[in-house]
């Protein structure tokens, strides 16, 4: 299923979010952070979003750029139908159409 998840806002008491500008995409961030706010990522979901899981996706697209990878978030701690929150981050999602 194909998804894009933005990051909207950080959690209190997890890890703060990288300033964008600090962010050097492509390379392993310093320990300590969690990714930056108004982060997006498109790809597929690789299993459904479930309380108590990671989210986990195989990305094709990051913030509109097209970048393979793959990409987990930490556990999922509360579900609605158009956000997750985890430990660590508040993140919108919608499914998206497939890709041909």
């Amino acid at each position: 299923m194909r998804i894009r998840i933005s990051k909207r806002a950080e959690v209190t008491g997890g890890l703060p979010a990288r300033d964008m500008a600090d962010h050097i995409p492509g390379q392993v961030q310093p320990a300590g952070f969690s990714i930056p706010v108004d982060y997006t990522i498109e790809g597929e979901l690789l299993r459904p979003i479930t309380v108590n899981k990671c989210v986990m996706i195989a990305r094709d697209t990051r913030n509109g750029v097209k970048m393979p990878g793959e990409f987990a978030t930490s556990l999922v701690v509360e579900l609605t139908d158009k956000t997750f929150r985890t430990r660590n981050s508040v993140y919108d999602f919608e499914f998206l159409p497939t890709v041909a």
